[in-house]
């Protein structure tokens, strides 16, 4: 019962604040809602693979049986062993079990196998270098039409010389999204290059993912949460024919950015990511400004903290309507566009699992491996191949790594005009070449361009030099992201195993100073040179 005190203090608060409580009230009540019950996560013991509703829509549509396998390639330029290469896939499906599962065609089921992935080799060293992509792209084809009723997972080495190697993975597309697939190309290679740090990291959760289809049920049921579905649902969203495209129809457009032209041609003082995508933002907005949504964002850290390391398929992304501005801040769009659909992110995967988008779909990843002295392994491109089937007559998938940028295209020929697309494209690369590059090294103490990159990535303006990356909202997701922005902005490549165990600005700060200051022209101020030694590995 509401005590008159309680009563009296709520008379007395102004209309914005009594907003913000109701606010803060109802956040709190979805959160809670989000809270699985006591049943969901308990074992099985089956050899069916427990699939959410989001899998299940898509199985049961009449186009997916011409869906084909979904396909990743990373053009290494470093020797990668076969031998090592089976151990590291052994290991990881001991702890994953979707990585050693085979599909059953009559039952409409994918089932448990006894066995891991058995890896292949391809030599094309006696090959006429003439020939080798021929070659390559003849292995992609193939792989993505291999049969899953023995195995869903496949993988393929080809070696090309004795310091090039093309590393294929392929997937059925209902298992792995093309997020998932990246990842576990990224533990393969890391357990590759450093086994005994990496298998001290892997968790075995057998049963990760029949908790995660169970939750994502309930989810579903929450009443509370289907009304603030019902109460966010784009318009568009809520008409009944389906746009999924079987692969069989859809056409590829590759392109690959190299980083001396994003040295050249991308501003100092944004990320690599605001960087394109304010160029695709203005592309697409001239294209598709009459849509009540111009593109969906995918957005991996719409899925539930409790799956925050889960490998599987999680077809999240939140509406972006485009700006004809010439500057798009696509980091503050997607953290308020995160906030506003993170209660509802199941809802919003079945509805545009169960008809699809007649708008484009964009995917930003981040692909970085580092060998066990924390250096980077040297990757010539990351490209995504193969969708495997699509949500959207027009996808697209970006990659950032090392040396550069991947732009791979999806798009279905009887609905997008190729001679569009052209056009999208160039329109796309005229803009990128623009020269927005400015002379702003060192203006500001390292601190406070650390400062920066936080609160840009986090959303949040005020930071102190003692508070943990993780304290002020940071995700595992994030970290890669932040290393590629400090490698960008300030032409630093710190591994990984530094920004976890390094988590404030001023640890982070003095460890820089301490190890590379001279080089680079910074001299530490009194603040950083008290906490140099903590800061040094």
């Amino acid at each position: 019962m509401t005590s008159n005190s309680a009563l009296s203090q709520f008379a007395d608060l102004s209309p914005q604040q009594r907003q913000l409580l109701f606010e803060k009230i109802r956040q709190k009540k979805l959160s809670n809602a989000r809270r699985p019950l006591e049943d969901a996560f308990a074992p099985i013991a089956t050899d069916v693979i427990s699939l959410s509703p989001h899998q299940r829509s898509l199985l049961e549509l009449d186009t997916f049986a011409q869906a084909t396998n979904r396909v990743i390639e990373i053009n290494l330029e470093s020797q990668l062993g076969l031998p090592q290469l089976q151990q590291a896939i052994d290991q990881l499906s001991q702890a994953n079990p979707l990585l050693c599962s085979r599909f059953d065609h009559q039952q409409k089921q994918f089932l448990i196998n006894d066995l891991s992935t058995t890896a292949t080799l391809s030599e094309l060293v006696g090959m006429p270098e003439s020939q080798h992509e021929e070659a390559i792209a003849h292995t992609r084809d193939k792989l993505a039409r291999q049969p899953n009723d023995r195995q869903c997972l496949h993988v393929t080495l080809i070696k090309c010389s004795k310091q090039k190697q093309r590393l294929l993975l392929a997937m059925h597309p209902l298992l792995l999204d093309s997020y998932s697939l990246l990842r576990l190309a990224n533990q393969l290679l890391s357990y590759t290059e450093n086994p005994m740090a990496f298998e001290a990291a892997i968790q075995s959760e057998p049963g990760s993912q029949h908790r995660f289809a169970n939750w994502s049920a309930q989810m579903l049921e929450q009443k509370f949460l289907q009304d603030e579905w019902h109460r966010l649902a784009p318009k568009m969203m809520t008409t009944e024919s389906s746009s999924i495209t079987a692969i069989s129809k859809v056409a590829t457009s590759s392109t690959q950015i190299a980083s001396d032209f994003i040295d050249s041609h991308a501003p100092r003082d944004v990320s690599v990511k605001q960087w394109l995508c304010n160029a695709l933002n203005q592309c697409l907005y001239s294209w598709l400004s009459h849509h009540e949504i111009t593109y969906w964002f995918s957005d991996p850290l719409l899925k539930d903290s409790e799956f925050e390391n889960l490998l599987g398929f999680f077809p999240y992304y939140v509406p972006v309507k485009g700006q004809p501005d010439d500057v798009f801040d696509i980091t503050r769009t997607l953290a308020n566009l995160h906030t506003r659909y993170s209660a509802v992110s199941e809802h919003l995967g079945r509805a545009l699992c169960s008809s699809g988008s007649q708008i484009p779909l964009i995917h930003y990843h981040w692909f970085d491996v580092e060998n066990h002295q924390g250096e980077s392994v040297k990757l010539a491109s990351v490209q995504h191949h193969n969708n495997g089937f699509m949500l959207s007559p027009f996808e697209i998938h970006i990659i950032e790594h090392g040396a550069g940028l991947n732009l791979d295209i999806h798009f279905d020929p009887d609905r997008i005009n190729s001679k569009q697309l052209n056009l999208l494209t160039n329109d796309l690369k005229a803009l990128l070449r623009q020269d927005n590059t400015t002379d702003s090294a060192n203006t500001n103490s390292l601190p406070e361009q650390l400062r920066a990159i936080w609160r840009d990535l986090l959303q949040i303006n005020s930071i102190e030099p003692d508070q943990s990356f993780f304290e002020l909202g940071g995700h595992s997701l994030q970290v890669t992201e932040l290393k590629f922005r400090i490698k960008q902005q300030l032409k630093l490549d710190i591994p990984i195993s530094v920004l976890y165990e390094l988590t404030t600005i001023e640890k982070l700060s003095s460890f820089i100073l301490a190890t590379h200051g001279n080089s680079l022209g910074w001299l530490p101020d009194a603040e950083g040179q008290e906490e140099e030694e903590e800061g040094t590995l």
